[in-house]
């Protein structure tokens, strides 16, 4: 069984869109099974999986994809069409760098007959930037007719991000990118 981490936020988001959602763990684990609740208009939080037996914890901030006019007071930019650009109230975040080339390190079979495919990548977790949970939430695509879920393993012992993927027929390249980032303020 799974030892969940589940976020709620005080008030809902009120953004159109989909915010984006950056985790950092304080210590290595596994996340899966990853959520993101809400509506548009109405995000009221996020939660995912971990190991059982392992402690979650860590910090979060949510970003906004496009700014909204949230701020009472401060500093608004808008196009000549008079469309949105920037709020000062709107929270943000500062990419710091992404994974996008991965190194296949094999498969394991899971008592369930399925596989559990893994990949890494050169990338430290040591600079204190958060990881984009929204591209974790998604299934990665079978060969045929399948998926997989996906899973990212922070491993602080070895300096490393693994990504993982449990399926019947999926293949051995990944192409999922992962995004690293740090909240402005």
């Amino acid at each position: 069984m799974a030892q969940g981490y589940m976020c709620h936020f005080r008030r809902p988001l009120h953004q159109t869109s989909l915010p984006w959602f950056f985790v950092r763990l304080d210590q290595s684990n596994t996340l899966c099974f990853c959520v993101i609740q809400g509506s548009a208009g109405a995000w009221t939080g996020f939660s995912f999986a971990g190991i059982a037996g392992q402690g979650t914890s860590g910090k979060w901030f949510a970003a906004a994809f496009k700014s909204e006019p949230t701020a009472t007071h401060g500093f608004r930019l808008w196009d000549g069409g008079s469309k949105l650009l920037f709020d000062s109230g709107t929270p943000c975040a500062q990419f710091t760098r992404s994974i996008t080339g991965w190194t296949y390190l094999g498969a394991t079979q899971t008592g369930q007959g399925v596989y559990r495919l893994s990949w890494t990548a050169p990338s430290s977790l040591a600079g204190g930037d958060y990881m984009l949970l929204n591209n974790i939430a998604m299934d990665i695509a079978g060969s045929t007719s399948r998926q997989g879920n996906m899973y990212a393993v922070w491993e602080y012992h070895n300096d490393r991000l693994v990504i993982q993927a449990v399926g019947v027929d999926l293949q051995t390249s990944l192409f999922i990118p992962v995004v690293f980032a740090k909240p402005i303020s």
